[in-house]
């Protein structure tokens, strides 16, 4: 279980060194930096929550959380932080100024670190020993790289 857990914070580290790497671009206003390190980043949330939807959610289903309905509640964050992802992304595409992004990106930051932390405390503790050979597969796949 372990091991597993491990596979599973290793991608949640590798999403937020991403973002990390887009926050300083920002900060630094590079511009061509910024656009690439969203892009990345918004690439591989994406492939990673679709997998864990497909895989991470069934087991989670399985390890029936008392007072938890991790079906619904990941699913809404997961569409919040994409959508807001998304957005951000958009309002970089359009050149706007970064100190018209600041607010959202600082959102963004806020509601990735709630997510890291209930899915390293609760979610994925819960998951590790429940999940199949095939939904392992499924998230190793689309595991994004340190």
């Amino acid at each position: 279980m372990t091991s597993g857990l491990d596979l599973l914070l290793s991608a949640q580290r590798a999403l937020r060194s991403r973002f990390d790497d887009f926050q300083r671009a920002l900060r630094n206003e590079n511009r061509s930096a910024m656009e690439v390190a969203i892009a990345d980043f918004e690439q591989h949330l994406r492939t990673w929550t679709e997998a864990e939807e497909k895989a991470l959610v069934p087991a989670l289903v399985r390890a029936d959380i008392p007072g938890r309905d991790a079906r619904r509640e990941l699913r809404l964050e997961y569409v919040q932080i994409r959508e807001l992802t998304r957005y951000i992304s958009q309002q970089i595409s359009e050149h706007l100024p970064s100190m018209n992004i600041t607010g959202y990106v600082e959102n963004l930051d806020r509601r990735l670190h709630a997510h890291e932390r209930e899915m390293a405390d609760v979610y994925y503790p819960a998951a590790a020993s429940l999940l199949t050979d095939e939904e392992w597969n499924v998230l190793d796949v689309a595991r994004p790289e340190p």
